[in-house]
This record gives C-alpha cells, sequence and structure tokens, in this order.
C-alpha cells in the first residue's frame, strides 16, 4: 500500500488505484512507475528535439556553438545560446533521474 502523509500523495495515490480497478495496471505501484517514466521519457524527447532545432538552426554542436560566439555574439545568439544550455542541463538532470528511476523500478518488479 502507498503512503498517504501529505495531499499531493493522496492525488498520487487515488490516481494509481483507480488506474488500477479499470485494469490499466496490476497495482498502483505500477502504475505510479508507469506514469513517471511515461513523463520523465517525454520530456527527455521534448529536451532532445529542442537541442537538434538549435543544431539544425546553427548547423553545429553547442560546444562548437559556444566557440563561435566568444567575444562576438548577438543578442538573438546570446539568448538562444541561454535557451540551448538550459535545455542541455535539464536534458541531463532528467536522464539521471531516469535512470535512477529505472534501477528503482527494477528493485519492486
Amino acid at each position: 500500500m502507498l503512503v498517504r502523509n501529505n495531499p499531493a500523495m493522496e492525488i498520487l495515490t487515488a490516481i494509481a488505484e483507480k488506474m488500477t480497478l479499470v485494469g490499466m495496471y496490476p497495482s498502483p505501484e505500477e502504475a505510479i512507475k508507469a506514469l513517471a517514466l511515461s513523463q520523465i521519457e517525454r520530456e527527455i524527447k521534448e529536451l532532445r528535439e529542442r537541442i537538434a532545432a538549435f543544431e539544425r538552426k546553427y548547423g553545429m554542436t553547442f560546444e562548437e556553438f559556444t566557440n563561435y560566439l566568444r567575444n562576438r555574439a548577438t543578442m538573438v545568439e546570446e539568448m538562444d545560446w541561454e535557451e540551448w544550455d538550459d535545455a542541455r542541463k535539464k536534458l541531463e538532470i532528467r536522464e539521471k533521474a531516469l535512470e535512477a528511476i529505472r534501477q528503482y523500478a527494477s528493485t519492486i518488479s
């Protein structure tokens, strides 16, 4: 049984239990695991697409773009660099989270 110690957990537990009752998952734990993995995988896909869009736009990798901008960036290029860097950082965090959840999920399957 899932712990019900705060409002967020109560909502998540209720959703997971309903998904189990209608036969989507064998247990609330499996439902939560699937939801978490699906959400992170979706975010990773979106971030990879965003990074690829910058690579297409500038015809180079982030590292190449960083070197290209040294002492010559326009405001638009600087804003793109910030957004690109942010996407890279978020992607790294989500990939680590995905791996951690997969490792944990393998212990409860």
